[in-house]
């Protein structure tokens, strides 16, 4: 039998497995004196941790990183030596996400590209999202978890890092038993429309955290609300469960199951049922994507309508989209300024025994106080960059 996985893009490598041929190992780079020793270690490492000693493997790299090569390397073997990864050690001791950390921006990328998701880590998103569901392809989905599980074992995020699986009916389960080895800090689950829905994932993610030795409920669920079904429901999904760190609305989907163009006013009853959910359950909500990638005056636009409507951020599908989703939300100087002097001046109010609180001759009510409260927070939090490590 012969399997084979990865390309000859550039970055990736090609892998061919036999099981009739005996184990034998064939290396093709382009620097063998160079490459060579280090590429050989890799996939004598990795088929030691898979406890494969009998398979033949042909190995032609095109600028792959290591764990790019161990990923096209378990994947090509799997084919051929079906079983579970219980050897499998990852290398970054990651630390669990405070559940209302700053989430401003989250970055998708494809699960399935090693180009795309070498870097993904530098670009500053408060929450990088790797993608196994929309962007993967039916026949590369087992190649991408595996990936996507190398991926998370070896990179130490900066900031947070999640993982979108698949509808659990359609290989979420399955992305489970791969992605979560690697210790993500939440799970993205698809086209959720109804609690049953997240109920279903909380069962599964405690019962790997405990198959896995990890601490019990530390891994977050981001339900992703994009069909009419689900935003009608989305009070029941924001407060599902105690997991649950945020919900984000999915507008693509959302109006191609509503039959209806991209418009503003099209989204506005969407976006205000989920933002009202979500703040109802004391989550956050983030909004859609924004597609295209030359119009930055129309995202940060758009960004700012979401923050308006009570979104806490949005969606990016480029690097280039995070600055002005970071700068649509985050409090500006002026506002900063006005927040602090609120603050201050009830403050002063309380000091003097005073009911009241006035601040340019303007009376200051209990709302406008929290909101200016929130504002300080948000920003001491960014300022100490979001309280989140590897």
């Amino acid at each position: 039998m012969r399997s084979r996985c990865g390309s000859e893009a550039k970055g990736d490598c090609l892998v061919v497995a036999e099981s009739e041929r005996g184990p034998a190992i064939e290396i093709t780079t382009k620097s063998e004196r160079l490459l060579g020793p280090g590429l050989r270690s890799v996939v004598e490492g990795t088929l030691s941790e898979l406890l494969i000693e009998d398979v033949a493997l042909e190995v032609a790299d095109f600028g792959a990183l290591d764990y790019v090569v161990a990923a096209r390397i378990e994947t090509a073997v799997r084919a051929l030596r079906p079983g579970d990864s219980r050897t499998f050690t990852p290398g970054v001791d990651r630390s669990p996400a405070e559940r209302d950390r700053p989430r401003r921006s989250r970055l998708y990328a494809p699960g399935n590209s090693p180009r795309l998701l070498v870097g993904i880590d530098v670009h500053g998103a408060d929450c990088v999202l790797l993608d196994l569901e929309d962007s993967v392809p039916p026949t590369e989905k087992t190649a991408a978890r595996v990936l996507v599980k190398r991926l998370l074992a070896c990179v130490p995020f900066p900031e947070e890092v999640w993982v979108r699986i698949n509808p659990l009916a359609l290989g979420g389960r399955e992305d489970l038993v791969d992605v979560l080895r690697g210790r993500p800090h939440g799970v993205c689950l698809p086209k959720a429309e109804s609690a049953d829905d997240v109920h279903r994932l909380d069962e599964e993610l405690g019962r790997l955290e405990g198959e896995l030795g990890l601490p019990d409920r530390t891994t977050w669920i981001m339900p992703i609300v994009e069909t009419a079904r689900g935003v009608l429901h989305c009070e029941q999904i924001a407060s599902a469960n105690d997991r649950i760190a945020m919900v984000a609305f999915g507008a693509e989907d959302f109006t191609r199951d509503i039959g209806a163009r991209r418009t503003r006013e099209a989204l506005l009853f969407a976006r205000a049922r989920i933002v009202a959910g979500a703040k109802a359950a004391g989550i956050q909500a983030s909004d859609t994507v924004y597609a295209d990638l030359s119009d930055e005056a129309g995202l940060f636009e758009e960004a700012v309508h979401a923050r308006d409507l009570g979104f806490d951020g949005k969606g990016a599908i480029n690097p280039r989209q995070i600055e002005p989703i970071h700068r649509a939300f985050s409090p500006t100087v002026e506002e900063l300024e006005r927040a602090e002097a609120i603050v201050a001046a009830a403050r002063e109010a309380e000091a003097r025994g005073l009911g009241a609180v006035a601040l340019d001759g303007k009376m200051i009510d209990r709302p406008v106080l929290e909101r200016a409260e929130r504002l300080m927070k948000v920003a001491g939090r960014l300022a100490r960059g979001g309280d989140c490590g590897a």
